[in-house]
């Protein structure tokens, strides 16, 4: 019974930062499913390193324990009973990674001394799609995805924030102002070491690279290590 109580728990975080991860990447790509992003094999490679390389190793249990939740998982997200909408986990994503993935990228920044780059990218990816969030004159918040304005869901004080910025500011800018926004955050995340380095060089290759040049130099760099 413990066993199993444990395996439910490690797969649920492992659940829940993979979908904060695989999101933005699969909106910025035009993809509209969860599905959709593991047939796409530039997606789909990323994620599979992240998982290897930085969720599992910064969750806090065994191979045993999660190599069978892992493969789990993983086959859901291929194939699912339902589609699962990314327009669905986009709703309160910032959070979310706040919750979900803001924890293992911190705990693997105190094991390796270094910042976990697939799950820092994920927060690159986040900034770059919600830099520039307008306000509708109905009061909504939008992003553009592919260029089609879609609605962002989210904390109005987060939006207000982001609103504020844009995803072609000086990366250097860009990754100060937010990691120093408490109204995002509760809290200046400038204070995890390297972190604000590491983000304004990810924010740099999604200018200059594009997305998926930016998501393969950063698992490359996840499997060297």
């Amino acid at each position: 019974m413990e066993q199993r109580t444990e395996k439910r728990r490690a797969r649920d975080v492992m659940q829940g930062c993979l979908y904060t991860v695989i999101a933005p990447a699969g909106v910025m790509a035009g993809l509209d499913t969860v599905r959709d992003c593991m047939k796409d094999e530039t997606l789909r490679v990323f994620l599979g390193h992240a998982l290897l390389h930085e969720i599992m190793p910064s969750m806090g249990w065994g191979k045993e324990t999660l190599e069978p939740v892992a493969m789990a998982v993983c086959r859901d997200m291929e194939t699912p009973a339902v589609a699962q909408p990314l327009s669905l986990l986009m709703t309160n994503c910032v959070r979310a990674w706040a919750q979900e993935t803001l924890p293992l990228l911190a705990a693997y920044q105190e094991r390796e001394n270094a910042v976990p780059p697939c799950l820092c990218m994920s927060l690159a990816l986040l900034i770059m799609m919600f830099a520039g969030v307008r306000q509708e004159e109905d009061g909504r918040y939008t992003y553009l995805k592919q260029g089609e304005k879609c609605t962002a869901q989210e904390d109005e004080d987060i939006l207000r924030s982001f609103s504020r910025l844009s995803c072609d500011m000086p990366p250097e800018t860009l990754a100060y102002a937010v990691l120093s926004d408490r109204a995002i955050w509760e809290r200046d995340l400038r204070d995890i070491p390297d972190l604000e380095d590491h983000l304004a060089g990810q924010l740099r290759d999604l200018q200059l690279l594009g997305l998926r040049a930016a998501l393969e130099k950063a698992w490359k760099e996840a499997a060297d290590r």
